[in-house]
């Protein structure tokens, strides 16, 4: 249908007749009427998702939710604010398109309402309010960006209105906008409904190692036109905050024409510098980039997951290879599908089974095991990593060893009054790992002795952006990435290890709707574990995505509060869920069901019975 021409003048208030008598409430509570209808997911050749339409609903809240779906579905910048501006009944009160540059969408997670009452001056309307948080800007690019407004609430006037011409008046079906906010908004359901989540890789400084980037592919975009856009993506390089821990192609690299997908074949045609146009191993290291990025590794995000890939440098035939089988043979990080468990009892690191998992010994001499809050192990074999925080007097003391197994003699750095679980960084030198570590309200790294600032001491990091203390640390898979959590807020930030230093860039705040932050960990290489107090002050593990976009509880009721949390990360070559573990109220827990001392392998007899297991973790 056809939005009717309504001059600012000609624009009135249809008066409802009989609105009392009509079993309307002065307020209505919100109501859930299923999210805009969906055609496809065009992810094949299918038709393209549609959106709703201004007049697909009455009901005030339905019609709020439906608007905040309207910039939606990409397009060109005027079709995005058309699709908008369909729902505004005064022209005055259109959104204007700023001339030059990509329209700001600023994406929104709806924490309360759409709730709609009476509107005392209109009669027939509502005032409909939300309560928001502000999680980023999608840009043209598929990034959401960190956030630019504040506002924590909206109040909308919707109204049915007339249309005057000459001595006629005509009333116009359904509800309008009558003053909306000058800014396009998107929610959080419109975004995951109407977009795939897609990741794409940038290379380490080193050139070791391949740094995610979660990206958002409208479903409007057919399958044979998905890499093209996403190889554009990749040519204009990573996301800010993950610079400079990820780099971008090579400085000229283009694209020449499109990038065809025909299902069986994926065909890249690129124009790179000529000093890179001879050297075979920088267009290996594109091609791997190419293959983790143009096509979804998971067969069920798309079905471009099989046939080859052919790249072409100015025209020319470089490379083909089977993107399957090359993709298992050049992961993008290193990636260990054999995890362990294991924990804590009476201050001595024990195995853990749980299921059919199969068992490792604890690589740390029996002499060294004791007095252990939390422990840490990461490598196997030649070369194994342990990090160990020891109770000494009234604070703690962080122990270290590097080298073949088992564990003998350990570094001691110095004692601290309240620290955190250690985490070792993936993806650094087996023969120089590098970890972090939470304490008395900073953060520190440390190498496999436990030192880092040639005084025998863990270097404490500055973290950019960062001003309060910090209590919690995680690391990313590929270890090019950290989650923290400061003064109960979460933030992620990129960190470079280059010549066994961290440097970390600029930490970006992520939104959620807990009210507290007490423990975080990545479960997955783009997803983090997060566990904190809601505002009914229920503690609940939740899972959020790298951008704040997503947030799924997982947990609905941890029985107490969570200082403590460990994850092992799904990766792209294997979506194994081993779900998290975590300690609350002294107690460790997988998921909901508390881990009992059955399940740890201990010798005979055990020690201390009426001591429970504490402080899970994976070695992975």
């Amino acid at each position: 249908m056809r939005r009717p021409n309504l001059p600012a003048a000609t624009v009135a208030v249809l008066l409802c007749v009989g609105l009392a008598g009509c079993g309307i409430p002065t307020e209505t509570e919100v109501r859930v009427d299923g999210r805009g209808p969906q055609s496809g997911q065009g992810f094949g050749d299918g038709p393209t998702p549609s959106l709703p339409v201004r007049s697909d609903s009455d009901l005030p809240e339905q019609f709020t939710t439906n608007y905040l779906t309207a910039a939606a579905a990409g397009g060109e910048t005027s079709e995005i604010y058309d699709r908008v501006n369909s729902y505004i009944a005064d022209d005055r009160a259109k959104l204007k398109q700023k001339p030059g540059g990509e329209p700001a969408i600023n994406v929104i997670r709806l924490l309360g309402g759409p709730r709609a009452r009476r509107d005392p001056d209109k009669p027939g309307g509502f005032l409909v309010t939300i309560q928001v948080q502000q999680i980023g800007v999608l840009r043209g690019d598929g990034a959401v960006g960190e956030p630019e407004l504040t506002d924590r609430s909206y109040e909308f006037k919707v109204a049915p209105i007339s249309n005057t011409v000459g001595t006629t008046t005509q009333p116009v079906d359904g509800l309008w906008m009558i003053n909306p906010p000058q800014v396009l908004l998107l929610s959080t359901d419109a975004l995951t409904d109407y977009y795939t989540p897609r990741t794409i890789y940038f290379w380490n400084a080193g050139r070791t190692t391949l740094v995610p980037d979660v990206r958002y592919l409208s479903n409007s975009v057919p399958r044979a036109s998905q890499a093209t856009e996403i190889l554009g993506w990749l040519i204009g390089g990573p996301v800010p905050w993950l610079l400079p821990a990820a780099v971008p192609l090579p400085e000229g690299t283009s694209r020449i024409g499109n990038a065809p997908n025909q299902g069986d074949r994926l065909e890249v045609n690129l124009a790179v510098p000529a000093s890179e146009v001879n050297d075979e191993v920088e267009l290996d290291r594109i091609f791997t980039q190419l293959a983790w990025s143009l096509v979804p590794p998971d067969p069920e995000a798309g079905s471009g997951d099989e046939g080859q890939m052919e790249l072409k440098i100015q025209s020319q035939q470089r490379k083909v290879a089977d993107i399957v089988d090359y993709r298992r043979a050049h992961p993008p990080y290193q990636i260990t599908g054999n995890p362990k468990r294991y924990c804590v009892v009476d201050g001595v690191v024990y195995p853990l089974r749980i299921g059919n998992e199969s068992l490792m010994a604890v690589p740390v001499q029996q002499e060294q095991n004791h007095d252990v809050r939390y422990a840490a192990f990461t490598g196997e074999g030649d070369q194994t990593a342990a990090a160990l925080v020891t109770e000494k007097g009234s604070g703690f003391e962080l122990r270290v060893a590097n080298g073949a197994e088992p564990l003998r003699t350990f570094g001691v750095s110095r004692t601290f009054d309240v620290i955190d679980r250690p985490v070792w960084l993936r993806g650094a030198d087996s023969h120089l790992p590098i970890g972090l570590v939470v304490a008395d309200g900073a953060l520190y790294r440390f190498d496999g002795n436990g030192q880092f600032d040639g005084k025998g001491q863990p270097a404490k990091v500055e973290v950019p952006g960062v001003s309060g203390q910090i209590t919690g640390v995680g690391a990313s898979p590929d270890g090019h990435r950290i989650a923290l959590i400061a003064d109960n807020v979460l933030y992620v930030a990129a960190l470079s290890t280059d010549g066994g230093a961290v440097t970390v860039g600029r930490a970006r705040q992520l939104a959620t709707s807990l009210t507290t932050v007490t423990a975080v960990d990545w479960i997955g290489e783009s997803l983090l574990a997060v566990a904190g107090a809601q505002p009914d002050k229920r503690s609940i593990i939740e899972n959020v995505s790298v951008d704040g976009v997503s947030e799924v509880s997982v947990v609905d009721d941890t029985r107490g509060d969570v200082l403590y949390l460990a994850a092992y990360p799904r990766n792209p070559l294997s979506g194994t869920d081993l779900g998290v573990m975590y300690e609350a109220e002294g107690l460790a827990s997988l998921a909901q069901v508390p881990i009992e001392r059955g399940q740890v392998d201990m010798p005979a007899p055990a020690p201390n019975s009426s001591v429970k297991p504490s402080a899970p973790f994976f070695r992975y």
